[in-house]
């Protein structure tokens, strides 16, 4: 449920929760990788710049205790503070000429949201992907040839080798190798007896111990061959920190209201100022952000 943060009161109509709300559901539903890496999300504001010193646990080891000896207190090791700086202040403006009737008709107000929260959501998402470069797992497969069940298989054992948690692996794929593993001879039997959505719906789900999505927007190196960037990785390897804004000055006559996502972990700003030039409201979503390769052992690149 999403937590409404901060409201400056609207006399004239305008009611900014409706308009983020509105974007927050859309981008629930146009993001892949920000639902599958690491969130810090709070709800004291920031600003662009801002460095965040996210701590993460270490390791402990397990002692044999020994008869009428005392325990011994440990400090886990490999902990440490991630900086994380909230470097990316993403935004799209608009005029709306009637936010009466858009506000009224949940169609006619789409029609402005859904393009400004995709816009804002591919923004976040491709700004996560930019982070393969920093993945340090060894990569797998070839670029320019297909993905296939045996390429999964062997990122599987690469993120096995490095000691990965088992748990909450991700594979993110893109269009063309989700229809080549959709396609491969080797599942198809698989497919066709225990994951038949695979064939009626073309989900591909569960595979080799990875939650398989699909993304248009995994990165593609042009080249000799072109080199697709699909991703396997860990939950921690990735990290996304936000953060609402600071409230506008007293007096500057922008309503605005910020909601934090926990859901997501994304917080939307809308802010709403009447326009003379522009005979029409000015709308604007924008969201505060950064992100980091936080274990970048934890994932690696699994070209095609």
């Amino acid at each position: 449920m999403a937590n409404v943060t901060q409201t400056i009161a609207d006399t004239s109509g305008f009611i900014p929760q409706a308009w983020a709300q509105r974007a927050l559901d859309v981008l629930r539903e146009n993001i892949v990788l920000t639902r599958r890496v690491a969130r810090d999300f709070d709800y004291e504001p920031g600003w662009k710049g801002k460095t965040l010193n996210i701590p993460y646990p270490g390791t402990f080891t397990a002692q044999d205790k020994a008869s009428d000896t005392q325990a011994t207190v440990q400090t886990p090791t490999g902990g440490a503070t991630l900086s994380v700086t909230l470097s990316k202040h993403k935004y799209v403006d608009f005029i709306v000429e009637d936010f009466a009737q858009a506000q009224a008709n949940v169609n006619l107000m789409d029609r402005y949201v859904r393009p400004a929260a995709i816009a804002i959501g591919n923004a976040v998402e491709n700004d996560l992907f930019a982070l393969y470069a920093s993945l340090t797992g060894a990569s797998v497969g070839v670029s320019g040839t297909d993905m296939g069940a045996a390429e999964i298989r062997a990122a599987r054992k690469a993120l096995n080798d490095a000691k990965v948690p088992m748990t909450d692996r991700t594979l993110v794929v893109s269009d063309k190798d989700e229809i080549a593993l959709l396609g491969d001879s080797t599942l198809q039997t698989y497919f066709a007896f225990a994951k038949q959505q695979a064939i009626a719906e073309g989900s591909i789900g569960r595979l080799y111990g990875f939650d398989i999505f699909v993304s248009q927007l995994v990165p593609v190196v042009a080249g000799t061959p072109n080199s697709t960037k699909n991703l396997a990785f860990h939950q921690d390897a990735l990290m996304l920190a936000t953060r609402p804004f600071v409230d506008p000055p007293a007096g500057s006559g922008v309503q605005v209201t910020s909601i934090v996502d926990a859901e997501t972990g994304l917080a939307l700003r809308v802010l709403y100022q009447y326009s003379m030039g522009d005979r029409g409201c000015r709308v604007g979503f924008d969201i505060l952000y950064g992100v980091v390769a936080s274990r970048p052992g934890s994932g690696l690149v699994a070209l095609s």
